[in-house]
């Protein structure tokens, strides 16, 4: 469980659910190519969006720079041999590993890969025929994954630096993981929780979601987008970082406004989780919703324009 060989490992594994979701992708596409059928039928055609909707969220996207370039730099970077959970660390993979076989076990068992989109939107999600509670199960083991990784993260950065490393110290593509990670740790567990609630209105009919039984499917989008927009900051954040490296490095000079840009990047990862229900413009919220929720979503505008504006900064009168 040593922290480079497992970040190699999570490269080979991202690359190939990145193959298959590609390989889906390009179906998909031929299916497209000429009106009605030419491939595959409308069941399937739904089947095989969702399924490239969810490898290439839950299995691409969101682990392929924090779990590969992560554990491989974050260490080295802090001056430390390992994260400081080094055997929790090895568990998330193969926890990687299971969700993802889950999902495609799920295509072959019950009544076939859900047709839902990889949203998994009640009340069709609850009444569709296809086997929706092992595929939510396997995005809910897959959300266990990312929790860990970001656990590990944040207690790695506290715990491990090197010991004449302060925090503003600290190199910027560590911060961006630093700030993804507790995205990750807060954000990842409401849509475990929201997941584990429609296996049981699946299974068995709580009446949750359901309006019928006095439930609320709007709360269902609310849950699911309260950690599916964060988690989008887990994808761009350490893609930030990364730039916060690579160019001061082939500008030959330091980089311009580092505070700035660490600030900015608690920021975002604040700001972030607090604009879920721009997702939700047309399903019915109140004009007061809308309105506060536009709002909030500018602002995370701020401390990203902060970050190019440093970038840029970084680029100017410098030796490229």
């Amino acid at each position: 469980h040593d922290h480079k060989r497992l970040a190699i490992m999570y490269l080979w594994a991202v690359l190939f659910w990145f193959t298959v979701a590609l390989t889906i992708g390009f179906l998909i596409r031929i299916e497209l190519m000429s009106v009605g059928r030419t491939i595959m039928s409308a069941d399937l055609y739904n089947s095989a969006f969702t399924l490239h909707g969810v490898i290439m969220i839950f299995l691409f996207v969101i682990p392929a720079i924090p779990a590969i370039f992560g554990n491989f730099f974050l260490p080295i970077q802090l001056g430390t041999d390992d994260v400081f959970f080094p055997r929790l660390n090895l568990l998330s993979w193969y926890l990687y590993m299971i969700g993802g076989l889950l999902a495609i076990v799920s295509l072959f068992t019950g009544g076939g890969f859900p047709d839902t989109g990889w949203t998994f939107y009640v009340p069709f999600s609850i009444n569709t025929e296809s086997n929706v509670p092992l595929t939510v199960f396997a995005a809910f083991i897959l959300g266990m994954s990312s929790m860990l990784t970001g656990l590990n993260f944040i207690t790695t950065v506290h715990r491990m630096r090197a010991k004449e490393m302060g925090w503003m110290q600290i190199p910027l593509f560590t911060w961006s993981l630093y700030a993804t990670a507790w995205v990750q740790l807060l954000a990842t567990p409401v849509i475990s929780i929201t997941f584990v609630l429609v296996i049981f209105e699946k299974i068995f009919s709580v009446g949750l979601f359901d309006p019928a039984r006095g439930g609320d499917p709007l709360l269902y989008q609310h849950l699911f987008w309260m950690y599916s927009h964060p988690a989008v900051y887990v994808m761009i954040l350490p893609g930030m970082g990364v730039i916060s490296e690579i160019i001061p490095t082939f500008s030959r000079k330091a980089i311009f406004g580092y505070k700035a840009i660490v600030v900015s990047s608690m920021g975002i990862a604040v700001a972030g989780s607090l604009v879920w229900a721009h997702h939700m413009y047309t399903s019915g919220m109140s004009d007061v919703a809308v309105f506060v929720f536009s709002l909030l979503t500018f602002l995370v505008a701020i401390p990203t324009a902060v970050k190019v504006f440093s970038w840029v900064s970084t680029m100017y009168k410098a030796s490229i």
